[in-house]
C-alpha cells in the first residue's frame, strides 16, 4: 500500500513539474493539447475565402495518409461545398509532404503546410524544416533535459522496486542531513527541462501566451492548452501571418481551429474555416484517388496563394 501511494505520488509530482514549466520549442510543436490519433488516415474539409474578393469561395479537401515517418497528401480543390466530382477545380497529390515542404521556395506555402502538418498529425518536422530554411535549429529536448533530476528520479524508482513498500529508509528523497534533504527536495520539485532562452510568457489579445521568438518568425502558444495561436514571419519584404481561434473536437477526439486568418507575402487576407475532420484506421490508396480524380475536366491552377 505505501509502495502504490508513493508511486502515486511520485506520479503527481513528476505531472506537476512538467506542465507548471515553461514549454519547450519540440513540444509546442507537436501540438500536445491534441490527443493521439485514432487512426492513420486523416480528412481535413476547409472553406476558404479570400476578403478582398468575399463572395469567391473555395472547398478544399486534405486527405493524409501516415506510413510510418512518412505522409502522403491528396489536395483537391472544389468549387462547391457538396464537393462532388463534377465541381472538382484541381487536384494534386503528394507523396511525401515533408519533402515537400523542404523544397517549396515559396514562403506562405511552405508555412502554410507546415502548420497543418503540425495540427492535424501531432508532427513537428513541417515547421522544423521551415525554421531551417530560415536558419533557425529547433532546440531538441534531450539536450536540455535536467539530467540532475533525472538521476534523482531513476535512484528514487529503484528504491521505490527493492524497498518493497517497507518504508521511506533509504529513500534518496529522505537523507539523514536536514541541509541534503533540502537540496534533494529542491531538485525534486525542479523543472524537468531547462528553461529555453527563446521562450517566455506575454500578454497578447487580453490573454496570456507562450511566445517562442525564432528571429525571422515568432510563434505563439496558450498559456495551459499550449495550443497554436499564431505565427508571424518577416524576411526582407516578406510579412506572413497565421492566425488560429475557436479550437472544437470535430470527431469528438482530435482537435482543430475552427477558423484560422492567413496574410500572405503580397499583404492579400483569407479567412480559413475548418469545416470537419475524420480519422480513420484504413483507406483507399491516396494515388489511386488522385488517378481518378484528375480526369475531372477544366481544372486550372488554384488562386489561393498559399496553396500548392
Amino acid at each position: 500500500m505505501k509502495m502504490l501511494f508513493s508511486k502515486i505520488v511520485l506520479a503527481l509530482v513528476i505531472s506537476g513539474s512538467v506542465f507548471a514549466s515553461v514549454p519547450t520549442e519540440e513540444g509546442l510543436l507537436k501540438n500536445l493539447s491534441n490527443a493521439d490519433l485514432p487512426g492513420s488516415f486523416i480528412t481535413v474539409k476547409m472553406m476558404l475565402q479570400s476578403l478582398s474578393e468575399q463572395e469567391k469561395s473555395d472547398y478544399v479537401k486534405l486527405q493524409l495518409a501516415l506510413e510510418g515517418s512518412n505522409i502522403a497528401v491528396l489536395q483537391t480543390v472544389y468549387s462547391n461545398g457538396q464537393m462532388l466530382t463534377s465541381q472538382v477545380k484541381s487536384t494534386k497529390y503528394f507523396p511525401d509532404l515533408l519533402t515537400q515542404i523542404k523544397r517549396e521556395k515559396t514562403p506562405e506555402k511552405s508555412l502554410f503546410y507546415s502548420v497543418m502538418m503540425m495540427l492535424t498529425t501531432n508532427r513537428s518536422q513541417g515547421l522544423e524544416a521551415f525554421l531551417e530554411k530560415n536558419g533557425v535549429s529547433v532546440v531538441r529536448n534531450k539536450t536540455i533535459l535536467n539530467e540532475d533530476k533525472m538521476k534523482l528520479l531513476r535512484a528514487y524508482r529503484s528504491h521505490l522496486v527493492n524497498s518493497k513498500g517497507k518504508g521511506d529508509a533509504g529513500s534518496p528523497l529522505n537523507p539523514d542531513d536536514p541541509k541534503a534533504k533540502e537540496r534533494i527536495l529542491d531538485l525534486f520539485r525542479s523543472n524537468t527541462f531547462k528553461r529555453a532562452r527563446n521562450i517566455e510568457l506575454v500578454k497578447k489579445d487580453n490573454e496570456f501566451m507562450w511566445k517562442v521568438d525564432w528571429k525571422s518568425a515568432q510563434g505563439f502558444f496558450s498559456n495551459e492548452e499550449r495550443q497554436f495561436r499564431a505565427i508571424d514571419y518577416s524576411s526582407g519584404d516578406a510579412q506572413i501571418k497565421i492566425e488560429a481561434s475557436n479550437y472544437l473536437l470535430f470527431n469528438g477526439t482530435n482537435e482543430l481551429p475552427k477558423f484560422m486568418n492567413m496574410k500572405d507575402t503580397k499583404g492579400s487576407l483569407y479567412k480559413i474555416q475548418v469545416l470537419g475532420l475524420d480519422v480513420r484506421k484504413a483507406e483507399k490508396r491516396l494515388v489511386d484517388s488522385y488517378e481518378e480524380l484528375k480526369k475531372t475536366p477544366g481544372q486550372e491552377d488554384t488562386t489561393n496563394s498559399f496553396l500548392f
